[in-house]
């Protein structure tokens, strides 16, 4: 057996730069939720950006490189 070997139950992912375990079938909107984000930030999986539409329904994969961006306020 590997030594670096994830639980069945759990996947490793990248947040902002961060190693993280997260359970498997993780959706993005789980992550948003877990890390205390609301849903009105700029999310990139893998140099990707995805839509609000899309954060429901995305599953986190293994290695899966996430950035979250919050918008800047302003006036």
């Amino acid at each position: 057996m590997a030594s670096r070997e994830t639980r069945a139950d759990n996947v490793l992912v990248t947040v902002n730069k961060k190693p993280m375990n997260i359970p498997d079938k993780f959706t993005l909107m789980d992550l948003l939720n877990f890390m205390n984000y609301s849903k009105s930030v700029a999310v990139f999986i893998n140099g990707k950006q995805l839509l609000q539409v899309e954060y429901e329904k995305y599953n986190l994969k293994e290695n899966d490189n996430i950035r979250i961006i919050k918008p800047l306020g302003g006036g």
